[in-house]
């Protein structure tokens, strides 16, 4: 790790020297304005210079002049890269993982911070954090909502503890998707669309497009989007002969309606609906081949999200107040395939005797009855329908340009009230179908609803004593309370169900995030910075029929990140460098542990850890039309203390110190090139390439753990070329030249082995553009 770090240094050093050499040649650009943010007219996502205007400190500025690790993809990035969803350009940012499974099944993490529970990276559509179904295990990070990109501003990754400006949910830091708002001034319209082939698998399609009316120029305006995609499917079922069974189909709309009553205020009222439907699994197993699975049931996964927001800014004169309200229902079906672990508890002599009558060991006879009977029932679905639904308000105040310059600061406060509920239930399928029973044949049934509520008030200041030289400083006080209940209604040998009664339980808890940030700037190009701050997840209550009392609820874990960091620019900007190191230490962890008979999952707190890496990215446009960049990123993830507890018995799937933190790969890189040339007056012609690399992961914390297995450790390369004018493109497109097995997620069970999810086979297509 240390050589890692020292090279960071060693550029970081290097990059100095050059910078002093060079100072006198760099060009002033000025500061975006305060219009130059997602509050106006669908305004450019561009300064003069080529940076791309952010609002990540809740006021505009530009990624060079944001003292923090920031990428930023504009809308115009993500078209090129052929991105629609996370999955399709996650690869793209250094140190950002998502880990996949079934069909809308994500998770985010940034620099290794990467555990079960409350979501470690706060996921921003516009003003709206959304997060998912804390299901049975507690887990809402697990499953993030993944709506579409089309007409998309841009998209902001900010690495690092984000908690005081953006709450418990920005732990590790947070992902913002900015929709283009609507334009007071001109009709516009755009549509896409897009064929393609996928090898080892199907055809894919879609078709978007977007009308933008001025209603009452200057005052009123409407933005409608629409758009249906189908995705290619590539896994086969050889048990039934079936095809191509991962296809999805993705449609949606979207709606924002712009007012402005007079030239102060600006109101944004936003609607999004979207439905996804995948009808089977989305995972393979390598032991029945490539891209093939024999499971013997279907396993639908089914999502809807409906958004609704309301914004309205207000300019002040001194400063401008924003407030914000949402709701959002996030729903899913999601079905597990339990056959092979009900067959494994079906074969168990230890289970027969757990259920027999006189607790003692089953007689041969009493096995084999035990045996025929839970495989006669086989096979059987985890069937499981969960919903969120919430409501958030926030009101802030930010400072604007008629303040003295050397002062800039944000106050605000939050409100959440949360509530989900899922019915976990084992099921019955048809065996010559694979299709679950309708009515639902039930061998086991419980319910989790969790609710949770949240107030916080936060503030940050930023002052600059002498020129160039800026301090922030930030808080946030959080209170919260979250609690759970449910009941548990079959007891079941082969499910390893038990009826269990009514049970409710919360918890609560408060405190304060702080930050801390020194920045100082050579000049315009130039800044180094060093910042301290901490995020937090709430605890929480775990609702289990068979877990002891002393292991019902759990408590917040914690975070500080410590980081350096450099952003530069020279040569009339045609190189930029920037670079970050950090330290995390986390701590009070919480930790996904098992029941004894590994049936039941559920959250504790153990162990502590510290993540040490850096990102470092370069953009070099060395001629006019081409324009190269190249990123990477590092992190060390592991233990400092063993994952054990008074209540936790240490096994060999318990963590120890020096044990590397699932689910995280250590390097990730990135690079593309983008070249556009004149045709001819009013054509030209583009080019352009795009390459990710992911490390290799493990899914365990533990080697000795009977469910450790390693994936990852894959490099992609896209290709897209073709003609556009300012009003059309036509584009072919290569994704994954090399059609490689990309494997974003491997999980092993009860009776099973590494079930597998694999990004995108080789997939050649055309796409076409039309916009106004």
């Amino acid at each position: 790790m240390l050589k890692h770090m020292l090279k960071l240094g060693i550029a970081s050093t290097a990059l100095m020297a050059a910078i002093q050499a060079h100072a006198q040649t760099t060009a002033q650009v000025p500061p975006p304005s305060a219009d130059s943010s997602e509050q106006g007219a669908n305004p450019s996502d561009q300064a003069a210079s080529g940076d791309i205007v952010v609002t990540a400190l809740r006021r505009a500025s530009t990624v060079q002049s944001t003292p923090l690790s920031i990428v930023a993809l504009s809308g115009d990035t993500l078209a090129k890269a052929g991105a629609t969803q996370l999955n399709d350009y996650f690869r793209q940012v250094p140190n950002l993982n998502v880990t996949s499974g079934q069909a809308g099944v994500n998770r985010i993490s940034i620099r290794g911070v990467n555990s079960a529970g409350e979501a470690t990276v706060g996921l921003y559509y516009d003003e709206t954090p959304v997060t998912g179904p804390a299901g049975t295990s507690q887990d809402a990070g697990g499953v993030a909502a993944d709506l579409n990109l089309f007409d998309v501003q841009r998209v902001e990754v900010l690495r690092g503890p984000q908690g005081t400006l953006y709450g418990a949910s920005s732990m590790a830091g947070t992902l913002r998707v900015i929709f283009n708002k609507p334009n007071y001034q001109d009709y516009q319209y755009a549509t896409e669309e897009q064929v393609a082939t996928t090898k080892h698998g199907s055809m894919g399609y879609f078709f978007k497009g977007m009308v933008n009316a001025p209603i009452v120029s200057d005052k009123l305006a409407v933005r409608l989007i629409g758009y249906y995609e189908q995705r290619p499917g590539w896994i086969d079922n050889v048990r039934f002969g079936t095809k191509n069974i991962n296809d999805q189909t993705n449609w949606g709309v979207r709606g924002l309606i712009g007012l402005k009553p007079d030239e102060l205020t600006t109101i944004t009222a936003t609607l999004v609906y979207q439905k996804s439907t995948a009808d089977d699994q989305q995972g393979w197993y390598p032991s029945v081949g490539l891209y093939k699975t024999n499971s013997p049931a279907v396993l639908p996964f089914n999502t809807q999200m409906q958004l609704y927001n309301l914004k309205v800014d207000r300019k002040l004169g001194f400063a401008t107040l924003t407030a914000t309200a949402s709701r959002y229902k996030y729903q899913y079906l999601r079905a597990l395939d339990f056959t092979p672990s009900a067959a494994f508890l079906s074969n168990s002599a230890a289970n027969c005797q757990a259920f027999n009558a006189q607790r003692a060991p089953c007689t041969p006879d009493q096995f084999n009855t035990f045996r025929t009977n839970g495989l006669a029932i086989l096979p059987l679905v985890g069937y499981q329908p969960a919903f969120v639904k919430s409501q958030n308000y926030e009101v802030r105040l930010s400072s604007d340009d008629h303040l003295p310059s050397w002062l800039q600061w944000t106050v605000g406060g939050y409100y959440e009230k949360r509530h989900d509920h899922i019915d976990s239930q084992t099921v019955s399928a048809d065996p010559a179908t694979g299709q679950v029973y309708q009515p639902l044949r039930r061998f086991q049934y419980r319910y989790v609803e969790t609710d949770q509520r949240q107030v916080a008030g936060f503030g940050e200041i930023s002052i600059t004593p002498v020129r160039s030289l800026t301090f922030t400083g930030g808080a946030r006080y959080y209170d919260y309370k979250k609690g759970t209940s449910g009941e548990s209604f079959i007891t079941n040998p082969y499910t390893g169900g038990q009826i269990a009664p009514f049970s409710s339980i919360s918890t609560n808890a408060h405190g304060w995030i702080e930050k801390f940030n020194l920045n100082y700037k050579f000049n315009s190009r130039v800044m180094v910075y060093a910042a301290a701050s901490k995020g937090f997840r709430p605890g929480g209550v775990n609702n289990v029929p068979v877990l002891p009392v002393n292991l019902l609820a759990y408590k917040a874990d914690s975070l500080w990140n410590y980081e350096l960091g450099l952003k530069s620019s020279w040569f009339d900007n045609k190189l930029v460098f920037n670079a970050a190191i950090f330290d995390v230490e986390w701590s009070n962890i919480q930790t996904q542990a098992r029941t004894a008979d590994n049936l039941y999952g559920f959250l504790t707190n153990a162990g502590k850890a510290r993540i040490r890496g850096g990102e470092v990215d370069i953009t070099v446009r060395p001629t006019q039309g081409l324009t190269v960049s190249g990123a990477a990123g590092y992190s060390d993830a592991k233990l400092t203390e063993d994952q054990s507890n008074s209540a936790v018995l240490v096994t060999a799937t318990t963590g120890r110190k020096g044990d590397l933190i699932p689910n995280t790969p250590a390097w990730t890189a990135s690079a593309s090139a983008n070249y556009t040339w004149p045709v001819s007056s009013s054509l030209n012609g583009l080019m352009h390439a795009d390459f990710a690399y992911t490390g290799q992961m493990q899914s365990t914390l533990r080697t000795t753990d009977p469910l450790f297995t390693t994936y990852g450790n894959y490099a992609t390369v896209n290709l897209r070329a073709g003609v556009e004018t300012d009003k059309w493109g036509i584009y072919v497109f290569c994704q994954n030249v090399g059609d490689k097995v990309g494997n974003v997620g491997v999980t092993n069970g009860l009776g099973f082995t590494n079930l597998t999810y694999s990004i995108l086979p080789r997939t050649v297509g055309l796409n076409v553009r039309v916009g106004l």
